[in-house]
């Protein structure tokens, strides 16, 4: 909230700026009388605006992925118990709110004070509108569709002063003055809202001058204003006779009329308000880094609601840690089995990447220390949390002790017939109670997996109704281990050159769109991820050693399938010239998404390949005979639609050009690719 205050009053400021250097002495009142009101609605709503195409995000090779660092869940952060006070209002709000009803206070006297003037006075009704003479009085104002006005003024005087105020009444100065009282009232601590009413208030006079002197000689009319009358102090009615406005009001009425041209002025407010959507854009995508999978609409829109709700529950409470403590006293209620729902694992992470901004360090803690950047939730993580959650209930309890939980983890997967070459399958009778000699193999068989003595990476426990996938984690301090012999692709002097890039004269530029390349040419859909519906992101982080070679290749995605084609694509990029860093070869780290998307079936198999797969067999529905290769060895239609889908591995299908450079002519037709399982 007082981010966004200070927003509004920097922006009001700037406004106001732009108005009394171009504006103000322009004699555009109207354009004037616009530009004021509307600036100060844009300053309350710009705050609240963030285009995604100006948000400053990190580059994506800054932003490892979140499967890299501690997958725990974290402790809410809670401060010592504080003894809440009667109201439950925190002195900041109660500062606010105190300023507020003295505003209303002063604003309701005022009122007040015009009721007692109609009250006293002879009220006269007219059609447009109602006149209320004031007795022993020189007062002229008006307020609404009601004119105030003395018995005393001059006979002479009288019809312009009426025709003074009837522009106001016609023109509902009353309306502009009264939204700026109320915002007086709601941002009673702001002195711009005060400037603003000032500003619009001189335009209303401006206004009316400039309306009454054309039918009237200017001279009179400025003898008229030289005069000093009485006055009521009441900020929202427009009053003929202001003392301190006097002298404004007779320069405007001597000033000669702008020039149109001059009206290009109000362009100015293009770049302002451009500038100040640039700035909301990146002050609100500082601090918290986009997670790669957080892209979807649901997640958005949950992301916007629970922030929604914090922001209330903040006001309500007065402080962050009241909200962390509120969360923390409703979650700790439930059971160590108990699985957060979405909108709850949502709010937890939010609430603990909030608290985690106001955490302050130790003078033992290092100056140059940072704590890493806060991602936001995503469903993928979520369904990470629900499957580890269910691992660890289904699995036998002796285990714990032998997955340890600072270094090691496990996830319920789905069971299959054939998992990847890098896991060790382990078959057990029951994997909710595991027999003595099971548990002893178990442990040995990890012990040989995380010590780097086995050549998997990674083991899978199952029963043949259950799979569990047991699996080291990085958390912060082993990636920073592993990372500190290696240089980040965003800072490197000079980057690995991709070959190709060598002449080129931005080379990270050149690398970027290789890459690109790269992934387009080899990306094949796992038939499998098909079949089952499933796409994402993969989140990949890999090495550029310092001979140039490709190494330690990590992933992490919403299934095993898209994991795997992942690091096949990314294993074959060329061998590249290393990067160099303080004059010297380098390892350099560099991380990446690649999205898998799946379109409608009827598009995969019949628009663009001509495949038809239904109930594990294939159907072509090609008109002209494609070159058909099986493993590379060149099959006829028949063969293929004999093959069991559940053999496969992928499917890839060249078309024109692609297809005759590969193939010569016997491509002409097209080639479907396939490959199968090993």
């Amino acid at each position: 909230m007082i981010q966004y205050i200070v927003e509004c009053i920097a922006f009001q400021l700037l406004f106001l700026v732009v108005y009394d250097l171009f504006l103000k002495k322009e004699t555009f009142f109207q354009w004037n009388r616009v530009y004021l009101i509307l600036s100060y609605a844009l300053s309350l709503v710009l705050p609240w605006i963030k285009i995604a195409a100006l948000k400053a995000s990190l580059p994506e090779e800054f932003i490892y992925p979140d499967y890299l660092w501690e997958r725990d869940m974290p402790e809410i952060i809670v401060s010592e118990t504080e003894v809440s006070d009667f109201w439950n209002i925190s002195l900041e709000n109660g500062i606010l709110y105190g300023g507020m009803l003295i505003a209303i206070l002063i604003f309701g006297y005022k009122v007040y004070k015009i009721q007692a003037l109609r009250a006293k006075g002879e009220v006269q009704f007219f059609d447009a509108f109602t006149k209320v003479l004031v007795k022993q009085s020189t007062i002229a104002f008006s307020f609404f569709k009601t004119i105030f006005m003395g018995d005393q003024i001059r006979e002479k005087d009288y019809e312009n002063i009426l025709k003074h105020e009837l522009v106001h009444i016609r023109q509902r100065h009353s309306y502009d003055l009264l939204f700026f009282e109320v915002m007086r009232i709601i941002g009673w601590f702001n002195p711009l809202v005060y400037l603003y009413q000032n500003r619009i208030s001189d335009l209303h006079e401006f206004i009316a001058d400039s309306k009454v002197a054309k039918t009237n000689k200017k001279e009179q009319y400025q003898l008229l204003l030289s005069q000093v009358f009485q006055t009521e102090n009441i900020s929202f009615v427009n009053q003929f006779f202001k003392t301190s406005l006097i002298k404004k009001r007779i320069v405007m009425l001597q000033k000669q009329k702008s020039k149109k041209s001059q009206k290009f002025k109000y362009l100015l407010l293009v770049p302002v308000i451009v500038g100040m959507l640039f700035y909301t854009s990146i002050a609100h995508g500082e601090g918290t880094s986009t997670n790669t999978e957080t892209s979807n609409p649901e997640d958005t829109a949950l992301i916007s609601k629970i922030n929604k709700e914090i922001d209330e529950e903040l006001d309500e409470v007065g402080s962050m840690e009241k909200v962390s403590r509120n969360f923390a006293n409703r979650v700790n209620k439930k059971n160590e089995e108990y699985i957060f729902s979405k909108y709850e694992y949502f709010k937890f992470r939010i609430v603990n990447s909030k608290m985690s901004k106001n955490v302050r360090f130790g003078d033992d803690v290092k100056k140059d220390y940072k704590p890493r950047k806060q991602t936001l939730p995503s469903t993928s993580e979520y369904e990470f949390y629900v499957n580890r959650k269910k691992a660890f209930q289904i699995l036998d309890k002796n285990l714990d002790i032998s997955i340890p939980i600072k270094t090691h983890d496990a996830v319920l997967v789905e069971k299959a017939r054939n998992y990847s070459k890098e896991s060790y399958v382990y078959k057990v009778a029951n994997i909710k109670d595991l027999s003595g000699a099971e548990v002893r193999v178990f442990n040995k068989k990890v012990e040989e997996i995380f010590a780097q003595e086995s050549q998997h990476k990674d083991m899978v426990i199952t029963d043949g109704e259950n799979a569990i996938r047991v699996f080291r984690k990085v958390n912060t301090q082993i990636l920073q281990q592993e990372m500190k012999d290696k240089v980040p692709f965003a800072i490197v002097d000079k980057v690995p050159v991709f070959p190709g890039c060598e002449n080129a004269v931005d080379k990270r530029a050149c690398f970027q769109e290789k890459m690109q390349e790269h992934i387009s040419k080899h990306f094949k859909y796992p038939l499998k991820a098909q079949e089952l519906g499933i796409q994402g992101r993969v989140s990949i982080l890999f090495t550029i050693s310092n001979e140039g070679v490709i190494q330690d290749i990590r992933k992490r995605g919403p299934h095993e399938s898209l994991e795997t084609e992942a690091e096949r694509i990314i294993s074959k990029l060329p061998k590249m010239k290393p990067g160099i860093h303080k004059g010297e070869n380098v390892s350099v780290a560099y991380s990446m998404p690649i999205t898998f998307k799946l379109k409608p079936t009827s598009e995969i198999y019949k628009k663009s390949s001509g495949i038809e797969v239904k109930d594990n067999t294939f159907k072509l529905k090609m008109d002209n005979p494609a070159l058909i290769l099986v493993d590379g060895v060149e099959t006829i239609k028949k063969e293929m639609e004999n093959i069991d889908t559940d053999v496969i591995e992928s499917i890839n299908v060249l078309k024109d050009e692609a297809a005759t450079k590969k193939n010569g002519d016997k491509g002409k037709n097209g080639v479907i690719e396939i490959t199968l399982k090993k």
